[in-house]
């Protein structure tokens, strides 16, 4: 049996055992005292996706990739008996059924789908009055995934080993402090592990004053590439028949605290602001948002960056932009985006964004995106998505231009959650 397959039964085993737990099982597991496990919760998602992908000008074909992610998980949310002792596991399966793309075969264009099996989440939380207590592998999304996401659209998420504690007991205050000790990211080769002196910081703070008015101070300390300090400020404003909103964002960013797996410390010092105001009324909407990547000088490693960060949300869909400001562009970037579109139940959800990109520095055209989104509930548990990415590149190579090639994207999907 491959290694896969045998993940895949072991998931299979685990959710069948959760079951007959979920059932009342879970008594029976000690002979005395109480259950080992109990309250416990499968789930089940089964994503199938086709993408395409289209380069121009290239030597490589166009990538036709048809994945399929199927995720099996246990919420456990009574370990002996302990009041607020709970825990999670989680096995993701990234399959291939059409594997016409680059990781999976050469000459293609790359889908970063490739064909996987990993243990997404496995971690215990203890939960004391209003203070929670984290260990193990976890999905963590902070905010709005600007800075530390899940990269949930990839069929294989992004997840991490961490060391937390999450508090709100004074209202309307929630702190987060966390260390990171791992890194398992879309594909294995971005797979980072940390010693526990040494780990990623993470420190987060979010006060609500009212529904228009909520702050934020953070302090994100990554090891090996750079400490980003910052503050936020957003909120929401309804106006009865229609609801507004805005968000403005700075941060700073400078040399990281520790090394480990770096052999020297990267010179950084660059900063970055994004904001952001939107409104929505009878089912339509629309945002404008303008985001600065500041640029590095003389002597400086690299520009600003942010690659905890789920990009694809941000940067346009065809992830043209998404190295650079994951790596960080020497020249740094200046990005608009303008969205609107319409959502209703019966009818689904449209969406159209336009991007524009430009450098910091030396007046470098990155080029422009125009993406599209379409995505219908089909029923309680089932749901359709249709998505398509033009990324048109600016200036030439020869004029500074990283990205001056012209990319195409198309996507179809269904997500089935149970």
């Amino acid at each position: 049996m491959s290694k896969r397959k045998l993940k895949l039964a072991l998931a299979s085993l685990l959710m069948a055992e959760g079951l007959m737990l979920g059932q009342g099982a879970a008594s029976n597991v000690m002979a005395q005292g109480a259950a080992f496990i109990d309250n416990v919760t499968p789930y089940l998602e089964f994503r199938p996706r086709y993408e395409f992908v289209n380069v121009d000008p290239s030597t490589n074909d166009d990538a036709n990739a048809l994945t399929v992610r199927t995720k099996v998980g246990v919420k456990i949310g009574s370990i002996l008996g302990v009041q607020g002792l709970k825990a999670q596991i989680e096995f993701i399966d990234v399959g291939a059924i059409i594997d016409n793309y680059a990781p999976q075969k050469n000459k293609y264009q790359t889908v970063l789908d490739p064909a996987n099996t990993r243990v997404t989440q496995a971690y215990i939380a203890y939960t004391v009055g209003k203070t929670t207590f984290i260990a193990g592998r976890k999905y963590v999304a902070i905010d709005d995934h600007r800075f530390i996401g899940t990269v949930n659209w990839r069929q294989m998420p992004q997840s991490f080993g961490i060391l937390a504690v999450a508090d709100n007991t004074v209202p309307n205050l929630n702190v987060l402090v966390a260390g990171i000790y791992e890194r398992k990211f879309i594909v294995d080769n971005g797979n980072m592990d940390w010693k526990l002196d040494k780990m990623p910081l993470i420190f987060d703070v979010n006060y609500t004053v009212m529904p228009a008015l909520k702050l934020k101070g953070f302090a994100y300390l990554i090891t090996d590439l750079h400490n980003t300090y910052g503050v936020k400020a957003s909120g929401k404003i309804d106006l009865g028949a229609a609801k507004l909103s805005y968000l403005a964002e700075y941060a700073q960013q400078t040399d990281p605290y520790t090394t480990d797996n770096a052999a020297t410390k990267p010179n950084i010092d660059t900063n970055y602001y994004r904001v952001k105001v939107g409104g929505s009324s009878a089912g339509f909407f629309g945002n404008v948002m303008y985001t600065y990547f500041g640029g590095a000088d003389a002597g400086e490693t690299t520009g600003f960056s942010v690659p905890l960060a789920t990009n694809h949300k941000w940067d346009g869909w065809a992830d043209v932009i998404l190295g650079g400001v994951a790596g960080g562009l020497a020249n740094g970037l200046k990005e608009i985006c303008v969205s609107a579109g319409y959502k209703n139940p019966s009818i689904g959800k449209f969406m159209l964004a336009y991007l524009k990109f430009d450098s910091d520095k030396n007046s470098i055209n990155y080029g422009s995106e125009l993406d599209a989104l379409y995505v219908k509930k089909l029923t309680k548990r089932l749901k359709v998505l249709l998505k398509a990415a033009w990324y048109k590149g600016g200036d030439s190579a020869a004029q500074g231009n990283p990205f001056p090639n012209d990319v195409t994207k198309y996507w179809a999907m269904l997500d089935y959650n149970y």
